[in-house]
């Protein structure tokens, strides 16, 4: 009877190394079926990140560039360079200063004025805003139904200005507030177009 229960276990045992050397057999077949079936996660993964990473740079805004603009319907073309405002004066520690008022306060162009007559450049366009008053404002500007430029709170030199009769829209908005106005001004230039930008800079007022 023991003997017959060795002759059991010792059979049991050999069917249990046979079947793991089967497994054991079959092992390469079960890696290529799960690289096989790994294949398409790893595309699709790939796709979904390439889809990720153009859909970020499609949604990066286009930068209006500060070089040459082009006026619409003409060959004529001019440059803009921003003027630096005048920094305010810094407020000693023992000061108090009052909280600006919220919304757009006047603002006007200086110069050049309504109709004249411009008859050599750059032209510097003078923007006046209480900016010690009323919280800060921003400008775009547009010259001859140009682009519009970026927003700033700078004054405008124009270079390479067409002859002629010039138009310069300017759309003011309020930082704090949804307060806007444009403002616009027509001037005839009859000076010569430059060809290059000067490293020169001025201040606004």
């Amino acid at each position: 009877m023991a003997k017959v229960e060795k002759n059991k276990a010792k059979n049991t045992q050999k069917a249990k190394k046979k079947k793991l050397e089967r497994l054991y057999e079959k092992k390469p077949i079960v890696e290529f079926i799960v690289a096989t079936l790994s294949i398409p996660s790893i595309l699709l993964l790939l796709l979904l990140n390439l889809r990720a990473l153009t859909n970020n740079n499609s949604a990066k805004p286009t930068p209006t560039p500060n070089g040459s603009i082009s006026v619409p319907g003409t060959n004529a073309s001019f440059y803009s360079r921003p003027v630096t405002r005048e920094p305010k004066p810094t407020v000693l520690p023992n000061e108090t200063q009052a909280p600006c008022i919220k919304g757009l306060g006047p603002v006007s162009i200086s110069s050049p004025s309504e109709g004249s007559t411009v008859a050599s450049g750059p032209v510097e366009v003078d923007i006046s805003y209480d900016d010690s008053t009323y919280c800060t404002a921003v400008w775009s500007y547009s010259v001859n139904g140009s682009n519009w430029s970026d927003y700033n709170n700078n004054s405008v030199a124009l270079y390479n200005l067409p002859s002629g009769p010039i138009k310069f829209q300017l759309r003011v908005k309020s930082l704090t507030t949804s307060d806007s106005t444009t403002l616009t001004r027509d001037f005839v230039y009859t000076g010569s177009s430059n060809p290059t930008v000067p490293n020169s800079s001025g201040s606004a007022h």
